[in-house]
């Protein structure tokens, strides 16, 4: 809503004012007031509101002038106010017939049409589809992490502009993201930040291509009403379902005889699929530089989350994703119905869709490192409980070997989930495993300065081919073969016998789960060594 230049000197604060030039065109539109100085270009048509003399130069979208004197401002419109006209009154009052020709009525029309949308679950589309026809310009509406809700009325340039405003608030790390983004606003877009009880909840903005009059503030601050209203509504029913699939996925880890058809009916009310079984994994976000630091904090949770859920909403519909006390647990329907032999393919495209996430990660919380690990495919949803076992176990594994920021898989665990069930029943039982075949080794190279674990692990990795090892050792065959000899004087196992070799590859695994550095080959060889090989 906008008033004419007359509207303005019929004012009584405006009594006694005069116009420059005297026969300029009084059925002018003013939009708003914006006080000189304004550094921020502004959309007319509007009221340039000068304490002294009008500017030599008169900026774009001004339609008018209100200051003391005339001064030189060609064509453009100055409302010269009289020597005792107070300035506060005189900009209160045309404010306020701003205000009461638009704003109210504007006001009373928006509330209706935002608050209706509660009442029938609309999405953030349908609000900002509403604002959009009630403002007359394009709205989008942003989480506290600048991802876009919903918009409507975009055109690619906006698209491209927001996306470019986005990604340069992101790159001001952990702070607030919509403050930031809020206040580097350059674009002539107008953005305001929804604040919550306590901490932002998102972004609303709008491009208009004029000044802010009172109508439009009216509706901005009853679309922050409704955008407020809906993210507390969201954030009240992620909070219910979170609690509804952590109740789920302990029963399912209960142990507790479960029909698959009472699985499939409890998951498809959490909007999860699992008629055909599914994949469960298991991750945590973890600092990659503090061993064992896993990442709680709220913020950067809800940021690693939000991206999340969107990758796997994007490629893998009918999954339940899971978040409780730093760990992540995802079942992973397949794509399609699995049929007998078609297990590897459906593993191999759960672990391209890990690639995503861990990519998407990287891109929400950069720094931090997301170790994700796969159960084998369980076929029935009954006992989906194992599968997540299965995750966590070899989660487990990956941490103890140290492979944070990596994808793991139940399968590739081999022999070290055996090892691991004993080592968290009967630890003194490894230990003392090891301590029979790979720790004397082990201490022989501390006290002698060799490299005899190192070799004996390469050894095992390329199945006893010597000519493989002595390459990747990058030394002679002949000394690999002495290292193996004095392995055999030191630990009394020779690598030859095939009851030995697995007893020293067992052995290898055990020393990486009681958390003994791997061994690191120092990739010479000893002129002792060379001497006596010869």
């Amino acid at each position: 809503m906008s008033i004419s230049l007359a509207d303005v000197l019929s004012l009584p604060a405006l009594a006694g004012s005069g116009l420059a030039p005297p026969d300029a065109d009084r059925s002018v539109t003013i939009a708003g007031v914006v006080p000189a100085g304004e550094t921020d270009p502004q959309p007319g048509p509007y009221l340039l509101a000068c304490a002294g003399a009008p500017p030599e130069k008169v900026p774009t979208g001004c339609a008018a002038i209100l200051a003391r004197s005339a001064g030189a401002t060609g064509t453009t419109p100055v409302v010269v106010l009289p020597g005792g006209a107070l300035w506060s009154e005189t900009l209160g009052a045309i404010t306020e017939a701003l205000g009461a020709r638009g704003g109210l009525a504007a006001a009373a029309k928006a509330r209706a049409a935002l608050r209706r949308l509660a009442t029938v679950d609309a999405t953030p589309d349908d609000v900002a589809a509403t604002a959009a026809n009630l403002m007359g310009a394009p709205v989008a509406l942003l989480d506290e992490y600048l991802n876009v809700l919903g918009s409507a009325e975009l055109t690619l340039a906006h698209r491209a502009e927001l996306q470019t405003a986005v990604e340069s608030a992101r790159g001001h790390g952990p702070v607030s993201l919509a403050g930031v983004f809020v206040r580097e606003g350059s674009d002539g877009a107008h953005r305001r930040e929804v604040i919550g009880a306590r901490d932002p909840v998102g972004v609303v903005v709008v491009w208009l291509e004029r000044c802010l009059g009172p109508e439009d503030v009216a509706i901005m601050n009853e679309l922050e009403f409704a955008f407020l209203g809906m993210r507390s509504r969201d954030a009240v029913r992620l909070d219910t379902e979170a609690r509804l699939r952590g109740d789920f996925i302990e029963e399912l880890c209960a142990g507790e005889p479960l029909s698959p058809d009472l699985v499939v009916r409890r998951a498809r009310h959490l909007g999860a699929e699992l008629a055909t079984g599914a994949i469960a994994v298991a991750g945590t976000l973890q600092d990659p530089h503090n061993q064992g630091r896993r990442i709680t904090d709220e913020r950067l949770v809800k940021r690693f989350l939000q991206r999340g859920r969107s990758v796997i909403a994007m490629n893998r519909s009918g999954a339940l994703l899971d978040w409780r006390d730093g760990e992540l647990l995802i079942l992973l329907p397949p794509p399609r119905a699995v049929e007998e032999g078609q297990e590897a393919t459906t593993d191999a495209e759960a672990l391209t869709l890990g690639e995503r996430l861990m990519s998407a990660s990287a891109q929400a919380v950069p720094g931090l490192a997301l170790t994700l690990a796969f159960s084998r495919f369980t076929r029935d949803p009954a006992r989906l409980g194992m599968a997540i076992e299965e995750a966590r176990l070899a989660h487990s594994i990956a941490e103890k070997l140290g492979r944070v920021g990596e994808l793991v898989t139940f399968e590739e665990t081999g022999s070290y989930k055996l090892l691991f069930r004993v080592l968290a029943d009967r630890p003194d039982e490894i230990s003392a495993f090891f301590g029979e075949t790979v720790k004397p080794v082990l201490e022989y190279d501390r006290d002698h300065q060799t490299d005899l674990t190192a070799t004996l692990s390469t050894y095992l990795e390329n199945d006893g081919n010597l000519a493989a090892t002595a390459a990747q050792l990058f030394t002679h065959r002949h000394t690999v073969r002495y290292r193996l000899d004095r392995i055999r004087d030191v630990a009394g196992l020779d690598v030859g016998r095939s009851e030995d070799r697995e007893m020293l590859s067992l052995g290898l695994k055990a020393m990486r789960l009681l958390g003994y550095p791997p061994p690191h080959s120092t990739l010479t060889s000893s002129v002792g060594e060379e001497q006596a090989a010869g």
